[in-house]
């Protein structure tokens, strides 16, 4: 990112105090230095992160390793549980430090890759191991099965926990085989190329190839339906897994996985509406308009820095899905007027989630991390590309940036027009940090919410989603996108 300068303030002046853990915390007149706040929150956020991991954590004692907490809270709300698609996202984030060199992690990965393996043969509410239990989302610490009160049922699955881990493992199965040496590991306990399935990702891949069309539960729990983040995330995952198996020589499961990916990527396009000008959430919604944060989020996870061929977060669709949002949740939130930099942001404008209840709903952290992570990803890819061409779809968006600017012009690196755009998207995205930043308490500690009135913080403390979506959104301001 090098059209910005070096230190990035943003001066403040709030006319009241911000709530922040039950104290009293007067910001005014006061400036947000956002680079020391990343610096700052990124140490805090990795410890804030291993804490609540199996095996390595102060939170996390009684847990398996390579077990995953979604919160130490364990009453109002209690998310002392495995899920599988908070763990996934966690060991995202933890891969990307193997990638990235420090070897002393990969402890942590094989033990989630034999936890993964106990919870899909664990039987639960759902079913067994080849009777649709790898649909289940949510497991007690220990690795036995959840069977207390809960939205999902056997006839209901949730199934963007599979592919989100299955994502990971095939990343980490080919890094594996990169640096050679590791294919009877990767044979053994990740992909054989046998049926009935008796490892992770192959378990995995079979479930998410002959399930991702029934209905099932949103990433948010709440809908029964067709959801655009699952199914981008399945779509990646029938992909990545198609490539994998190629490597080891089955060609017949690739050839079905690319062609049950295929399919899904014709059904993608069905979640753009033309006259909404966004990207819908779910598919045939009747009880809300379906524009919510979890379609950024699968554009992200739906592609990586790879990428894999639809609506990327660069695309036409993703942005005006995030100017949409950004220009619903601003009105809505009272703490959006407060005078902070930045746009909180929730899941979506008719939630009524309040942390513990229903009445209210609030902005969450990982949500307003994430309007600032597409946003640095896009930079960077327009960095890598040379160029920018304004969509017709995203034209509000850009104009935020460049008034002037017309739908299908181009501007090349270099050029005026390029430079103010870039810098404005950067301003934006770092805004978006500094309000983050603004409702973290000195602790630097990240709960799921925070107060749509006051900033005080909601919902269930030191969320692991929460510090893993800062480090990745960290990540994507250095210019690095992750895998």
């Amino acid at each position: 990112m090098k059209f910005l300068p070096a230190l990035l303030f943003v001066t403040l002046a709030v006319q009241e105090p911000t709530f922040v853990n039950a104290r009293v915390v007067d910001k005014r007149q006061t400036t947000i230095d956002v680079n020391a706040f990343m610096n700052k929150q990124t140490f805090i956020s990795w410890v804030g992160l291993y804490r609540n991991v199996g095996n390595s954590g102060d939170y996390a004692r009684n847990v398996d390793p390579g077990g995953v907490i979604a919160s130490p809270s364990m009453s109002n709300p209690d998310y002392y549980y495995q899920w599988i698609r908070d763990s996934a996202l966690v060991f995202k984030v933890i891969l990307n430090q193997l990638i990235s060199g420090n070897s002393s992690v990969e402890v942590h990965l094989k033990n989630y890759v034999a936890e993964s393996n106990k919870l899909q043969h664990t039987p639960n509410p759902s079913g067994d191991y080849y009777s649709g239990g790898l649909g289940e989302p949510k497991f007690q610490v220990n690795g036995t099965a959840f069977t207390g009160s809960w939205g999902i049922t056997k006839d209901i699955p949730q199934l963007d926990g599979p592919a989100l881990r299955a994502i990971v493992l095939i990343e980490y199965a080919n890094t594996l085989l990169d640096r050679g040496g590791d294919t009877r590991y990767v044979t053994n306990n990740l992909y054989q190329a046998v049926l009935p399935y008796n490892t992770v990702i192959k378990a995995d891949l079979e479930y998410v190839s002959h399930n991702w069309h029934v209905d099932n539960f949103d990433l948010w729990e709440e809908v029964n339906a067709q959801h655009f983040f699952t199914l981008m995330v399945q779509r990646r995952a029938l992909l990545a897994g198609a490539e994998l198996v190629d490597r080891l020589s089955d060609g017949g499961a690739a050839t079905w996985y690319r062609q049950q990916a295929d399919a899904i990527g014709g059904v993608l396009p069905r979640f753009w509406s033309s006259s909404k000008n966004f990207l819908q959430a779910t598919l045939n919604q009747s009880n809300r308009q379906s524009l919510d944060c979890g379609t950024l989020l699968g554009s992200l996870h739906g592609n990586g820095k790879r990428g894999w061929g639809i609506f990327p977060p660069e695309s036409d669709e993703v942005l005006a899905t995030l100017d949409a949002l950004v220009n619903v949740f601003k009105s809505l939130y009272p703490i959006n007027s407060n005078g902070a930099p930045g746009v909180a942001i929730g899941r979506y404008p008719e939630d009524t989630y309040d942390g513990t209840g229903t009445s209210v709903a609030n902005p969450w952290y990982l949500c307003t991390f994430t309007t600032a992570e597409i946003v640095y990803n896009v930079v960077k890819r327009y960095e890598d590309v040379g160029y920018i061409t304004v969509g017709a779809k995203s034209l509000n968006f850009f104009q935020r940036f460049l008034p002037s600017a017309t739908s299908g012009a181009t501007y090349a690196s270099g050029s005026a027009n390029f430079n103010i755009i870039v810098n404005g998207m950067l301003q934006f995205a770092d805004d978006q940090m500094g309000r983050a930043a603004y409702h973290t308490p000195d602790t630097g500690s990240l709960s799921e919410q925070y107060s749509r009135d006051n900033g005080f913080q909601k919902g269930a403390r030191d969320l692991t989603w929460s510090y893993a979506s800062f480090l990745t959104t960290a990540w994507a301001r250095s210019g690095n996108v992750a895998f």
